[in-house]
């Protein structure tokens, strides 16, 4: 703790965690670490018990408050102003149904619920009990959204028509995650729309702000399968694999030798023992070592859903594994201009059609294309806006980490947010999340519409 920090500490809300992994752990528990003077964890419940008593020892947390189950810690009753719920995907209605009936203040990883009879079931009981909850749609709180939310509303470019989002999940990633982790089946955590997109079904419904209609959807699990497997290729990558050298999934390569110096995620995930030996044990017994060819995966690999809202206005998703960046694009098409932007480089170029009053319109031919290869006028009115994360003075001197990694800045926003409305329902205001339950049900009715319409080879209408 900074000097001076220690009587503002004493007013910091109270946090629960239930689930210390990645997110609990490394986004919202290490937010506290890096103020105390806002939030303080005194309880956690966490299954695995070398994970519990680390989460434990870094906050403090004595050992009457640490708990192996989320049911014990809802048994001992409200121990805290907050409750984060970051437990895995298939465990979110328990949690957040008890937390609300305690009076916790509630905040939920995404997805918030798996299938819609757990949505409707947590929407009646938030309801019900006029909980304070937010869901983690964290996007919402990165710099680089919420300007470009602040463009559209300002009318930059007149009324919006068209929207494509893009998530490249990058090659490496996917493999990681949604072939030999722990979303590589649907159910045994969410189809991987809903795991890895519904941030981006969120933000779409947010930046046009209109009712969905319709929803279309189609996409498969076309390359990690068997019948992609290279000749001869073994189970794991560790059994002497003949495509080792041309393979861009060969796990050795990603853990032992370009992620040799990392200890944070992906590797945390293969396992929490130090060392190049206990990593290459883990390659040989544990699911990161596996063929990517022959996992037990099922999830689709790339998918497109294309939703249209109220008014005619289009938006358009693509997620993909087969990307060598890991980040999002956009672009959004107005009547009088258009506007693209890159997550992680936080840059927004806009360009309206017509140039600034008082600005002379010169003449141009068709085909005339500019420096970046752009066809068209030269005396329309175009800017860049950096909108990138700033990252926080307190992760000065911890190799790794930055900020801006958690989601562009935006886990770091949303915490802010949640802690602040924490207070002032302490104080006994009425308040609210920006990423209220509402928006997390429409955004994860979409989701579900999509699925269906992917499964079935049909436009699904959405209902009023």
């Amino acid at each position: 703790m900074r000097p001076g920090r220690e009587d503002e500490a004493l007013s910091a809300v109270t946090l629960s965690v239930i689930g210390a992994g990645h997110r609990g752990g490394d986004a919202y528990g290490d937010y506290c670490l890096r103020h105390p003077e806002h939030a303080r964890v005194v309880a956690v419940a966490e299954p695995d018990d070398r994970r519990r008593a680390e989460f434990a020892d870094l906050h403090g947390i004595p050992a009457e408050r640490q708990y192996a189950t989320w049911e014990e810690l809802l048994a001992a009753g409200r121990l805290s102003d907050g409750l984060v719920v970051s437990s895995p995907d298939l465990v979110r209605q328990g949690p957040v149904v008890g937390g609300a009936r305690l009076g916790y203040g509630l905040l939920v990883e995404k997805p918030f619920a798996p299938d819609e009879a757990q949505l409707d079931a947590m929407v009646a009981e938030i309801a019900r009990t006029d909980a304070l909850v937010g869901v983690a749609h964290v996007l919402r709180y990165t710099s680089f959204y919420a300007t470009l939310k602040e463009l559209v509303e300002q009318g930059t470019i007149g009324r919006l028509v068209h929207l494509d989002q893009t998530e490249d999940i990058g090659y490496w990633h996917f493999a990681h995650s949604y072939v030999r982790g722990s979303w590589r089946k649907a159910a045994d955590a969410t189809p991987m729309l809903l795991a890895k997109s519904c941030h981006d079904l969120d933000i779409i419904t947010w930046l046009v702000g209109l009712d969905c209609t319709h929803v279309e959807s189609t996409g498969s699990l076309t390359h990690f399968r068997p019948e992609q497997a290279p000749d001869g290729a073994p189970e794991r990558c560790t059994d002497g694999c003949p495509a080792a050298s041309t393979c861009p999934f060969y796990a050795p390569r990603l853990y032992l030798d370009r992620l040799a110096d990392h200890h944070q995620l992906p590797v945390t995930a293969v396992t929490r023992e130090p060392g190049r030996a206990a990593r290459l044990e883990a390659l040989r017994s544990g699911p990161y070592g596996r063929c990517v060819y022959r996992s037990d995966n099922d999830v689709v690999d790339h998918q497109t859903v294309t939703l249209t809202f109220a008014g005619g206005v289009l938006a358009t998703l693509r997620t993909a594994a087969f990307t060598a960046s890991n980040t999002r694009t956009i672009r959004l098409l107005g009547s009088h201009g258009e506007i693209s932007g890159r997550l992680d480089t936080g840059e927004i170029e806009v360009r309206r059609f017509l140039p600034a009053p008082g600005q002379e319109i010169g003449t141009w031919h068709p085909w005339d294309r500019d420096a970046l290869g752009r066809s068209g006028p030269r005396d329309d009115e175009t800017w860049t806006v950096n909108a990138g994360p700033v990252d926080d003075p307190d992760l000065e001197g911890r190799p790794g980490r930055r900020a801006s990694d958690g989601h562009a800045g935006g886990d770091d926003g949303l915490m802010r947010e949640f802690v602040e409305r924490l207070r002032l329902r302490r104080e006994g205001a009425a308040v609210s999340m920006p990423t209220h339950v509402r928006d997390a049900e429409r955004s994860h009715r979409i989701a579900f519409a999509a699925e269906r319409s992917r499964r079935e080879g049909r436009t699904v209408e959405m209902s009023a």
